[in-house]
C-alpha cells in the first residue's frame, strides 16, 4: 500500500512540472500551453508508400535567423539563450534557460518546446531527460526532495516502459521492472503482466517502423548496392561523403559497435526477394524479432555490440530472417539474403522519427562470373 501511495504521489508531482510554450516576442508574453496537452497518436502501422526521393539526404534548412539574447515577459518570467527569428515571430530554439518564478528549465529547446534538459519544480523535485510536446517523454530521471529517484522511460508525461526506483521504500534500495501508463506494480505477477502489456504495444509499433525501412531499403537498392541513407559511414571521414555522414557516424557510435556492411554488400535482387517475405501471402514469410536484453540462439547479431538498453526506442535492434527451409542452404540461390538486422540510431524517442541503419546482413555468395 505504501508503494502504491508513493506512485500516486509521483503521478501527481510529474504533471506539476508545468512547462511553457512561447512564441517569443521581446518584452511581450506569448500564448502558453500546459504540459498536459495531448500529443499526436503513436504510429501503429507503416506509413503509406512514398514517392521516390533523392538517395542522399540533406541537412534540414534553418527555420529562421539564429540569434541569442535575453527576454523578460509580462509575468516576470525570463529567458536567456538561443532563439530563431522568422519575420516578426521569435521562438526559443537551441540552448537556453527559462525561469518562471521558482521553476527553472535549462537545456535544449526546439521550436519553442522543451527538447532535452533539466526542469526544477517549485516543490524541490526535478526531472532530467527528454521531452515531447513539453511532457516527459523518452528516457528521464525524476528526483524527489527526500532522496527517492526514478530513472527509466516515459511516454506522454507518464511512466511507461522499463525503469527502476532508488530508495523507493525503507529497506529496499532498488526496485526495477516495467511501468504501464503511469502504473508500476512491485509484485512478480504484476510485473509479468506489465511486461506483456508494454510489449504488446511497443513491439508492433517498432516492427512496423523497421519493416517500412526494410521495404524502402529494398526498393532503392540498385546495381551499386544499398542507398547511403541506410548504410553507416566509415569510421573516419572520407572525401566526397554526403552532408549527413558525420551526423550518422556520431549517432551510431552512441548505440552500436561496428563493423558494418558496405553498400556494395547488399545484392539488388537478393534484398528485393528477401523483403517480399514481408507480404502477408508470401510463401516464406520473414521472421521478425526484437532484440531484448541478451543474445538468443535465433538471433544472428551479437547483442554485445549494442550499447543501449533495448526496449527504449533509441538504439533498438530488429532482426528479419527467413524461416528454416528444411536443410542447410536448401532453397537458397547464390546472392540470396537470409537475414538482416536494422538498428535505430535516431536520438528521438519516437518511431515516427526513427533512422534505421543496416548493421548486419547474411547472404549466400553470388554466383561466380564466367
Amino acid at each position: 500500500q505504501a508503494r502504491r501511495l508513493a506512485l500516486l504521489l509521483l503521478l501527481r508531482l510529474a504533471p506539476a512540472l508545468s512547462a511553457r510554450t512561447r512564441a517569443l516576442k521581446p518584452w511581450v508574453v506569448a500564448a502558453s500551453v500546459p504540459m498536459g496537452k495531448k500529443a499526436a497518436a503513436a504510429v501503429a502501422a507503416p506509413p503509406p508508400e512514398e514517392a521516390p526521393v533523392e538517395e542522399e539526404e540533406q541537412e534540414e534548412a534553418p527555420i529562421g535567423e539564429e540569434c541569442e539574447g535575453e527576454f523578460v515577459f509580462q509575468d516576470a518570467s525570463t529567458y536567456n539563450g538561443q532563439y530563431v527569428k522568422t519575420g516578426q515571430d521569435v521562438l526559443m530554439h537551441g540552448n537556453g534557460v527559462l525561469v518562471s518564478g521558482p521553476e527553472i528549465f535549462e537545456g535544449i529547446f526546439e521550436r519553442g518546446l522543451y527538447k532535452t534538459g533539466r526542469f526544477s519544480s517549485c516543490n524541490g523535485a526535478s526531472y532530467k531527460g527528454s521531452f515531447r510536446e513539453n511532457r516527459f517523454h523518452g528516457l528521464g530521471e525524476y528526483a524527489w526532495p527526500d532522496g527517492r529517484l526514478y530513472r527509466g522511460t516515459w511516454k506522454d508525461g507518464k511512466l511507461h516502459g522499463r525503469g527502476f526506483f532508488s530508495n523507493f521504500v525503507v529497506g529496499q534500495r532498488i526496485l526495477q521492472g516495467f511501468a504501464v501508463k503511469g502504473e508500476f506494480g512491485s509484485g512478480p505477477a504484476e510485473q509479468e503482466e506489465a511486461r506483456k502489456t508494454f510489449l504488446a504495444e511497443y513491439e508492433p509499433e517498432c516492427t512496423a517502423s523497421a519493416s517500412h525501412a526494410l521495404w524502402e531499403l529494398a526498393a532503392k537498392t540498385g546495381a551499386n548496392g544499398a542507398p547511403r541513407r541506410f548504410v553507416l559511414p566509415a569510421n573516419k571521414a572520407e572525401a566526397g561523403e554526403p552532408p549527413l555522414a558525420a551526423k550518422d557516424r556520431s549517432l551510431a557510435s552512441a548505440v552500436v559497435e561496428g563493423p558494418f556492411p558496405e553498400a556494395s554488400q547488399v545484392p539488388k535482387a537478393g534484398i528485393k526477394a528477401f523483403a517480399a517475405g514481408l507480404e502477408p501471402d508470401a510463401a516464406r514469410q520473414l521472421v521478425v524479432a526484437l532484440h531484448l536484453e541478451t543474445s538468443r540462439p535465433e538471433l544472428r547479431f551479437d547483442a554485445a555490440r549494442l550499447k543501449q538498453p533495448q526496449l527504449q526506442v533509441v538504439g533498438q535492434a530488429v532482426q528479419f530472417s527467413l524461416p528454416a527451409a528444411g536443410g542447410a542452404g536448401e532453397g537458397e540461390e547464390p546472392g540470396s539474403v537470409r537475414a538482416v538486422v536494422l538498428v535505430n540510431v535516431s536520438p528521438d524517442y519516437e518511431f515516427a522519427k526513427a533512422r534505421w541503419k543496416l548493421v548486419y546482413i547474411e547472404a549466400t555468395p553470388p554466383a561466380p562470373t564466367e
